[in-house]
C-alpha cells in the first residue's frame, strides 16, 4: 500500500485555503472612507480582540504551515500574505489607535462581569478596559503614527511578524522598501521593515518591563508575539534584533509568572500597568497563548507553560470532561501545542470535543470552502 505523500493538504485544509484566498484577493476598502468586508472578523472576543487586524495576523499562521507542506504553491501563499500585510497598513487595521482618544468615557458603565477579570476590582469604574487604547493620555500625549507611537505594540509587533512570514514564504524583500501606514486624521507615515524592527528594539531597550499595547498596559502575550517577529526577521535577514527579547524574557520569568517552590505555576500576569505598578493576574490557563509564541524562542519554558495551562484546565485528565474557555481560540491553541509536544491524550480529547461541538461549515458556490 502506497504511503500518502507528505506534500498534501487534506480536504478541509484545501477548503480553508480557498476561503483565505477569496478573503485576501477580494477587493474591499480599509481606508477612512470605506469598511472591511464583513467576513473579516471584528466581532469576536470583545473588548480586546474585536478589531479586524487580529484576523489578519491569525489568518497568516496557517498559510506559513501550508507553504511548508506544498511549497509548489508558493505564489498562492505569497499572494495571500501580501494581501494580509497590505491591509495591516490601513486605517481599519489601526482603527482603535486612530479613534480611541483619552480615557474611555464609558468606563463607569462597564459590565460587572469585567470586574476582577479584565479590570482590577479596586480600580473598576475608574480604569480603562483592555482594548481601549487611550491614545493621547499622559505622559505620552497624542501620537498620530501607529508604528512610531511609544505604545500600540499589538499593532506593530504583529505587523512585523506577518511581514516576516511573507518574506519567508515568498523569498522577496518587498517590505524593505518604503511603505505608508495610515495615521490619525488622515496622516500617512513612511516606514520600512528594517526601520520598524529597529524601532521595536529601541523602545524595548528603554522599557525592560516591556512595551505597552494600550497605553499603560504591558502584555506578556503580545511581547512574545513581537519577539517571534524579531526572531523570524533575524533568521531571514541576518540581523540581531532578537537579543532584546531574550533580556525581557528573563525579566518576565521573574515578574509575570508565579512559580512556587515545587516549580508549579500558580498565576500569570494578564497585563501589567507600569504607571500604577499594577498586575492584573489570572491563573495558569492564561499561559497557553504565550506558550505558542514562546515555543520557537524558548522551547523548554514554552513547554512548561503549556503543561501548566493544560493541567489547570483538566484537558489531559481522562476523569474530567473537556472544559472549553469562552474564547474558542484556546481550543485551537491547545490542539496546535498538543500536537507539537506529542501530547496524544490531550490532542485526542480536544479533537473529539471539536468534532462534536465545532461543526465544519462548508460554503462557497460549490461548498468547497
Amino acid at each position: 500500500m502506497t504511503e500518502p505523500s507528505p506534500h498534501f493538504l487534506n480536504e478541509r485544509t484545501q477548503g480553508w485555503l480557498r476561503f483565505l484566498w477569496r478573503k485576501a484577493t477580494t477587493e474591499d476598502d480599509w481606508s477612512e472612507n470605506g469598511e472591511p468586508h464583513p467576513w473579516w472578523d471584528r466581532y469576536s472576543t470583545a473588548p480586546m480582540m474585536n478589531f479586524p487586524r487580529f484576523d489578519l495576523s491569525e489568518s497568516s499562521y496557517a498559510i506559513g504551515l501550508m507553504s511548508d507542506v506544498t511549497p509548489a504553491w508558493r505564489e498562492v501563499y505569497a499572494t495571500i500574505l501580501e494581501g494580509l500585510v497590505e491591509r495591516h497598513l490601513t486605517y481599519w487595521a489601526a482603527v482603535d489607535w486612530l479613534t480611541q482618544f483619552g480615557h474611555d468615557p464609558s468606563r463607569e458603565s462597564y459590565p460587572k462581569s469585567w470586574r476582577d477579570t479584565l479590570i482590577p476590582k479596586h480600580l473598576f469604574g475608574s480604569y480603562d478596559t483592555p482594548g481601549w487604547t487611550a491614545n493621547g493620555v499622559e505622559p505620552w500625549g497624542l501620537q498620530k503614527d501607529p508604528i512610531g507611537a511609544e505604545g500600540n505594540l499589538f499593532f506593530k509587533g504583529w505587523l512585523n511578524l506577518v511581514m516576516s512570514l511573507h518574506k519567508y514564504v515568498s523569498g522577496e524583500n518587498k517590505w524593505e522598501k518604503s511603505f505608508e501606514v495610515a495615521g490619525v486624521g488622515g496622516t500617512r507615515f513612511e516606514w520600512t521593515q528594517p526601520k520598524l524592527a529597529n524601532h521595536l528594539v529601541e523602545l524595548w531597550s528603554r522599557h525592560p518591563a516591556g512595551l505597552h499595547c494600550e497605553n499603560t498596559k504591558v502584555w506578556p502575550f503580545c511581547l512574545s508575539a513581537a519577539g517571534l517577529g524579531l526572531q523570524m526577521n533575524d533568521t531571514l535577514s541576518g540581523t540581531s534584533t532578537h537579543e532584546v527579547f531574550d533580556s525581557w524574557l528573563e525579566y518576565a520569568k521573574e515578574n509575570y509568572f508565579g512559580v512556587d517552590e515545587s516549580n508549579k505555576l500558580r498565576w500569570t500576569t494578564f497585563y501589567y500597568d507600569p504607571i500604577r505598578n499594577e498586575h492584573m493576574r489570572h491563573g495558569p490557563s492564561d499561559a497557553l497563548p504565550t506558550s505558542l509564541y514562546l515555543l520557537p524562542q524558548d522551547p523548554s519554558y514554552a513547554e512548561f507553560l503549556y503543561h501548566a495551562a493544560v493541567a489547570k484546565m483538566g484537558w489531559s485528565d481522562q476523569k474530567k470532561p473537556v472544559r472549553a474557555p469562552s474564547d474558542p481560540r484556546f481550543i485551537a491553541l491547545g490542539l496546535a501545542l498538543a500536537k507539537e509536544w506529542g501530547d496524544e491524550q490531550t490532542l485526542n480529547r480536544l479533537n473529539k470535543y471539536v468534532e462534536e461541538n465545532f461543526e465544519p461549515r462548508a460554503f462557497g458556490p460549490d461548498k468547497s470552502e
